[in-house]
């Protein structure tokens, strides 16, 4: 899943300190993860659970209904070069691949073996993240002055080409799908910036040229392709920029570190959420504003974190609307963070694969392959 999910554990497991790894891998589903053929960063193995006996009546959901199994084996492999892959997807090597780039989907489109299908409305919203425990992203001014740069056209473009059915823009702070999505203080987040005021309004904020320590992960291309955009966006805005390529782990790694920049720290990273965790204040770890306990970057907002709780204390959606409304208008005051719009991921499967359930990400169960 896209973030952190409630797992529920035997007790002993979850009575250990959270910080520890647990290698024991204890499942009551369809499927047994096949620990001792794990090849790290290249293949993960599932066999299918004999001990699992599927409820006898309703209708396969997401994660939902009866989980029916017809295979003994699934094979998980990992391949790093997406040409690679779209050429074992054409070839007949595999069946089915999570996340074709965008790039080789006008390739796939032509094999008329191949399917290409949208399961996820909800998308991944892409996200600028600062740290706001240095300058320059500590300062609120700044915050707002760089919000002027930001063409979230130009970032979906380089994630998702120019296929109007792979992103939408604009995106706030709720995913575009949810009823609390609005345009509420929401200002112009596509087109070509106005560059030269933006460099006004970052002087006028006190801006004195820190460097800033922008964190992108090569190996991950909608991650390295807004790290792209942003990082032009960045210069073009005149701030003196330091950028730290590097892998997805070794980001999340570091995106940590509380530390100042110069020392291990950080000032920016990408990523991308998925659109269920934007869908309402409750799941929404990207706009809270409870320092310390929150998500990377640690801002404090007491004027949102009390929004937070009116919206928990609503009683009807059109109140929860109108108060999801006023945390946007608050969210553009403050900027936890920039957003870069909505992303479409397709999946990619062979001709005599089916059975594939709506959801966002795989799942094994339900599918039939003829």
């Amino acid at each position: 899943s896209g973030s952190n999910a409630p797992v529920i554990m035997p007790e002993r497991l979850a009575k250990t300190d959270p910080f520890t790894q647990v290698t024991e891998m204890v499942g009551s589903g369809p499927y047994k993860f096949v620990a001792n053929e794990r090849v790290p960063g290249s293949l993960v193995v599932y066999e299918r659970n004999p001990d699992y006996v599927p409820r006898s009546n309703g209708r396969p959901s997401f994660t939902a209904g009866p989980k029916i199994v017809h295979f003994d084996r699934v094979e998980w492999h990992v391949i790093p070069d997406a040409a690679t892959a779209a050429a074992a997807l054409q070839s007949g090597e595999m069946d089915w691949w999570e996340t074709p780039t965008a790039d080789l989907l006008p390739l796939l489109h032509r094999d008329r073996q191949i399917t290409i299908e949208i399961q996820d409305p909800t998308g991944d919203l892409g996200c600028m993240r600062p740290n706001f425990l240095y300058p320059p992203f500590d300062n609120v001014a700044f915050r707002r002055a760089l919000m002027g740069a930001v063409d979230q056209r130009a970032f979906m473009t380089a994630a998702a080409g120019t296929d109007p059915t792979l992103s939408h823009v604009p995106a706030g702070v709720f995913c575009p799908v949810s009823p609390l999505a609005s345009d509420a203080g929401m200002p112009k987040l596509v087109g070509e910036p106005d560059y030269a005021a933006v460099r006004r309004a970052i002087a006028a904020s006190g801006y004195k040229g820190e460097k800033i320590v922008v964190l992108g992960a090569t190996d991950f291309p909608i991650i390295d392709a807004a790290c792209n955009v942003g990082l032009d966006m960045l210069k073009k805005a005149g701030l003196h920029v330091d950028y730290v390529a590097t892998d997805w782990g070794t980001l999340v790694e570091r995106r940590g570190n509380k530390a100042p920049p110069e020392n291990g720290g950080w000032n920016v990273f990408f990523t991308y959420w998925g659109g269920l965790d934007m869908f309402s204040p409750a799941a929404d770890a990207s706009i809270r504003g409870n320092g310390d306990a929150g998500w990377f970057g640690w801002p404090k907002f007491p004027d949102r974190e009390r929004l937070r709780e009116a919206w928990f204390a609503s009683q009807d959606l059109p109140t929860q609307k109108k108060i999801a409304s006023e945390i946007q208008v608050q969210f553009f005051k403050d900027v936890p963070f920039y957003p870069l719009g909505q992303l479409f991921n397709p999946i990619a499967y062979r001709d005599g694969v089916s059975g594939i359930l709506d959801g966002g990400f795989v799942l094994f169960w339900n599918v039939h392959k003829s």
